[in-house]
């Protein structure tokens, strides 16, 4: 009886592991709010106005500094976002921003950088569209990266891209 008790507990105690372990190595689900330091309003951009009234897409004017998270430093995380291609090849994309919403940074001035994650992927990616979300997945770190379309305050190490879905 002892001996089945303890197979029980042994197994018990593997799957009470096995869980821990699966819960630890999930990314953390990040809104784009929790790249805001607390008290930082979201930006959110002004679409009524017409295209030609919106600031021009270049600027010598460098975006206003913000502040970034330090907390999510090294963290593995999983964000939201669109894809606002750098280092592209075909289909083939080895760098992008990752932005909160459609026309960032290329119809629309860009977000603050606090607003951008620049993303890099070791292998470059193959996207077959642009125009929808994606979900990315990898380490974040407190890094920023100054592109000819918009400066972020993140890098994020890029380990798995997919479709959102709603």
């Amino acid at each position: 009886m002892k001996t089945v008790n303890l197979q029980r507990s042994l197994v018990f105690a593997s799957l009470l592991l096995a869980a821990t372990t699966a819960a630890a190595e999930d990314p953390r689900l990040l809104a784009w709010e929790d790249l805001l330091p607390e008290g930082t309003p979201q930006f959110v951009p002004d679409h009524s106005q017409p295209m030609d009234q919106v600031q021009p897409l270049f600027s010598d004017t460098p975006p206003a500094p913000t502040g970034i998270v330090a907390e999510l430093n090294g963290e593995n995380v999983k964000i939201p976002g669109f894809i606002v291609p750098l280092d592209i090849s075909g289909n083939n994309i080895s760098s992008f921003l990752l932005v909160p919403y459609f026309g960032a940074c290329i119809h629309l001035p860009p977000p603050p950088p606090n607003q951008i994650v620049y993303v890099t992927f070791e292998k470059p990616i193959q996207i077959e569209s642009i125009w929808e979300p994606f979900w990315v997945t990898g380490t974040m770190v407190t890094e920023g990266h100054r592109s000819n379309v918009g400066e972020a305050g993140y890098t994020l190490r890029g380990e798995i891209i997919e479709i959102y879905e709603y």
